[in-house]
């Protein structure tokens, strides 16, 4: 999808196709996604970036029989009732329903106004039949979670008459995705505007950019889950407008992630740690190092511990170095300066306003109540606020936001429990910063003003999907049912509590068992047991005779 679409052009396009296959609107879902480089002084709700859920038409053509692929140069089949092709691996997206992944992809994002009537008609409009309700698949490269739109099945559950042979098309269901990336990192926004419709079918996973006039407008249309990433500000007015819609929200917002230093610990290794973590993409990452809390007598040593790893990562001249990277824009430039004024700066502080560039700085003795302590940096700035013990840096974190991060060095691994059990945040990380975000295998989110929900590998699909409870039963022995029905009577009450309420223990029960069973043998060997001796004599005899030549 070009840069800069107009969302009415795009609506009216998308509601073109579906209404070309005849359905209506089934919610599918999206998710906000998107770089942070706006977290402080948001402008309004186009600060941060992301991806929605968006109501889509799945197609759930399918069956119990795989429809036959068309011959080799021929045109894609099609369905007789609906015109839904059949598509095959070497088609395009747009022709099989197939995107160059081979993910299902014959859904269409509905029109604003089909989302709003929410109507459900159609054949296969609702997915699938039974409990699997629709499936998810992120795309790991991109942390966006999108997939194809519901159905079509690919067990052929959610085949319809009228249909024959139906569809079976890519390995998984999932979510339409509209993704709206921050405009305050414009290259960024640009890159994925043009390379995400060559890889992805563009009805479905759609790339909407824009200031905040088109964050507004997106904000209005009914979705069926929005993920945002960005600052807290424009974190409350995404779940405002996403409450007009009871429409469920992950979070995740960042905040001052503090980081302890105990006595107890390799200050090289925890400081070129530190440093690493806190001065990668010049500051501008949400789980690094916010400021540091240490003893008054480790401050200096920290500082010339952290001094000589910045030497080691860009040289003696940080400027040069191809490795180290500029603030954003002009106006965040002007943000991160101000945190300076009236600062004691151990290490660094130059600054080049031409190029936006500040060098690593190391504050010391930082007055909490001091404006640098009061937001988040998001920038190349490490304050260290001198603590007595490890109690006290407890009491200062838990007086403040909670943080999306909480990071503490120590060979104590006693102490590390004790801080993460006294503390709260969205995630830790022991004797290392940052790399709890690289496991896929952990839930990442926040807590508090740091965010809600959390997603990552299975913890992204199961965001991204309704566990929806399905029982199917029999009309057959309705005679069992007489307990639940009416007139009611104490007996009916002692049988409800009997089969509701009791719990056996499960040990108990298989030696309960096991028991019985043992009885059970017991008694059929006693019973049979002449029976059982004279056929094993005659046995033995048969064969003894046939030994005997």
């Amino acid at each position: 999808m070009p840069q800069g679409t107009n969302l009415r052009e795009q609506s009216e396009r998308l509601g073109a196709r579906k209404e070309r296959c005849g359905r209506s609107s089934a919610a599918s879902g999206a998710a906000w996604r998107g770089t942070r480089s706006a977290r402080s002084e948001p402008r309004g709700p186009g600060a941060g970036a992301g991806a929605a859920e968006v109501p889509s038409t799945p197609s759930s053509h399918a069956s119990s029989s795989p429809a036959r692929p068309p011959k080799a140069g021929a045109g894609p089949a099609q369905c007789p009732a609906c015109g839904g092709h059949v598509g095959r691996a070497g088609q395009s997206a747009r022709d099989s329903g197939l995107s160059p992944a081979g993910w299902a992809s014959t859904g269409q994002l509905a029109s604003a106004e089909s989302a709003r009537r929410g109507s459900r008609t159609g054949h296969g409009a609702r997915g699938p039949a039974g409990s699997r309700g629709f499936r998810l698949r992120p795309l790991s490269a991109l942390d966006v979670p999108a997939a194809a739109a519901r159905g079509p099945a690919r067990d052929g559950a959610g085949a319809r008459e009228g249909h024959p042979g139906g569809h079976r098309c890519g390995p998984e269901q999932g979510n339409a995705v509209i993704i709206k990336p921050s405009e305050v990192s414009e290259n960024t926004a640009k890159l994925l505007a043009k390379l995400l419709p060559q890889y992805l079918d563009q009805d479905l996973y759609a790339v909407v950019t824009g200031g905040v006039e088109e964050t507004t407008e997106l904000l209005k249309q009914r979705f069926d889950h929005i993920l945002y990433t960005g600052n807290t500000t424009v974190g409350k007015i995404v779940m405002q407008a996403a409450a007009k819609h009871l429409t469920p929200v992950t979070l995740e917002l960042g905040g001052k992630s503090p980081c302890y230093v105990d006595r107890d610990c390799d200050l090289d290794v925890a400081c070129r740690r530190i440093a690493w973590g806190k001065f990668m993409n010049c500051g501008q990452t949400c789980i690094a190092p916010d400021y540091v809390l240490c003893e008054p007598s480790l401050q200096d040593l920290i500082v010339q511990k952290v001094q000589e790893a910045v030497k080691g990562f860009y040289g003696e001249n940080v400027k040069e170095s191809p490795d180290y990277e500029r603030i954003v824009n002009l106006r965040h430039f002007k943000r991160i300066q101000s945190l300076l004024e009236g600062q004691k700066i151990a290490f660094g502080g130059e600054m080049d306003e031409a190029t936006r560039y500040i060098a690593p700085t190391i504050l010391t003795d930082v007055d909490p109540g001091t404006k640098v302590m009061q937001e988040e940096i998001f920038g190349p700035i490490l304050p260290i606020v001198p603590v007595k013990n490890a109690d006290e840096a407890i009491q200062f974190i838990n007086e403040r936001e909670k943080p999306l991060a909480f990071y503490v060095f120590s060979h104590n691994s006693k102490l590390i429990k004790r801080m993460i059990d006294g503390t709260s945040s969205g995630g830790v990380t022991g004797n290392d910063v940052i790399m709890h975000f690289t496991l896929s295998s952990l839930p990442f989110g926040g807590v508090g003003s740091s965010g809600m929900g959390a997603y990552h590998g299975k913890h992204s699909f199961d965001t991204f999907s309704h566990q929806r409870p399905c029982l199917l039963k029999t009309l057959k022995r309705e005679g069992v049912n007489q307990l639940r029905y009416p007139p009611n009577s104490q007996s009916k009450v002692d049988w409800a509590k009997f089969f509701m309420l009791k719990r056996f223990n499960k040990e108990r029960l298989c030696l309960l068992l096991l028991t019985l069973l043992g009885v059970l043998a017991a008694v059929l060997i006693k019973r049979y047991q002449a029976v059982l001796r004279t056929k094993a004599l005659l046995i033995f005899l048969a064969v003894h005779r046939r030994a005997i030549p």
